[in-house]
């Protein structure tokens, strides 16, 4: 199966959906400007896994808040960019 990508562009924000159609995929969300939260809307219909990298592609942890199967709110200690991986 080809894989599927969706991409959107907001204001200082870059949303991709990558994976197989029909297959969970990994939901890419880049936060460009340098911020202490981290709101992302996603597709998924779940409570997904979430990996944090920074610009510098250092891991970074914060609070993950799960709003819904839909949205989920990461709050840090400090503002940075950096991507989000859903799972």
């Amino acid at each position: 199966m080809a894989k599927k990508q969706v991409t959107m562009t907001l204001s200082n924000v870059v949303i991709q959906k990558v994976g197989v159609p029909g297959g969970s995929g990994t939901f890419v969300f880049e936060q460009a400007a340098p911020a202490t939260l981290w709101d992302i809307q996603h597709d998924m219909d779940k409570y997904p896994s979430v990996t944090v990298v920074d610009s510098a592609k250092t891991v970074v942890y914060g609070e993950v808040e799960y709003i819904s199967k839909s949205h989920i709110v990461i709050h840090f200690n400090a503002e940075f960019s950096g991507t989000a991986y859903l799972n």
